[in-house]
């Protein structure tokens, strides 16, 4: 996954973006994996109990209103986040390097505008997760549906209107088996994604 490219999809995302249609946020989140068990005679890997890897990181997003209900509204999402990095730490050792994952998300979504506004979305995630050990690097791309849900306030002003909530994304797969270096990689992913939302839709 190039930076560039995500950069580029990012920017033609906000060219689509019209007047009243559009949302534009910022996720500050934290990502929480799942611990594992190697056996013996994983290449590269010790056998051991890896701890789970929870790394906090920043996403941004931009969103497309496609029907607007007043007090429901449907639309698309598009949502970049850099790589994030943990240690990778196992029972008995030192860490033996970093794990990080990184993604690309586009998916759809509806938002409820009562008092307190509720969210629910799925997303197709395109996720590069990687190894560092010493001066080795290994990634895995894999991509995986997620569905998300949350619940927040918005400030209704004429032009734009600021919004912050709390959502929760979990994906639909997972992998546990750890077998090889590159199941290895996916198992070590990321199960849940707590996030603390904000933008301002126009």
């Amino acid at each position: 996954m190039r930076k560039s490219r995500a950069i580029g999809m990012v920017i033609f995302g906000i060219g689509c973006l019209s007047a009243q249609a559009g949302e534009v946020g910022v996720l500050f989140d934290k990502e929480i994996g799942k611990s594992q068990v190697v056996a013996a005679g994983v290449a590269g890997i010790p056998a051991a109990k890896y701890d789970a890897v929870s790394p906090t990181g920043v996403g941004f997003r931009l969103g497309y209103s496609v029907l607007d209900l007043k007090v429901a509204e449907f639309g698309l999402a598009l949502t970049y986040h850099p790589k994030v990095e943990g240690d990778l730490v196992a029972s008995g050792y030192a860490p033996l390097g970093k794990y990080g994952n990184e993604y690309i998300a586009f998916g759809v979504q509806a938002d409820w505008k009562f008092l307190v506004n509720l969210h629910a979305g799925i997303d197709m995630r395109s996720e590069k997760m990687t190894m560092t050990q010493g001066a080795t690097k290994d990634s895995t791309t894999v991509t995986r549906p997620w569905v998300k849900a949350g619940v927040g306030f918005s400030v209704p002003t004429p032009v734009v209107s600021p919004f912050v909530r709390l959502e929760v994304a979990v994906p639909l797969t997972k992998e546990d088996k750890t077998t090889t270096p590159e199941e290895f990689r996916k198992a070590m992913a990321p199960a849940v994604q707590v996030s603390l939302y904000g933008g301002i839709r126009f």
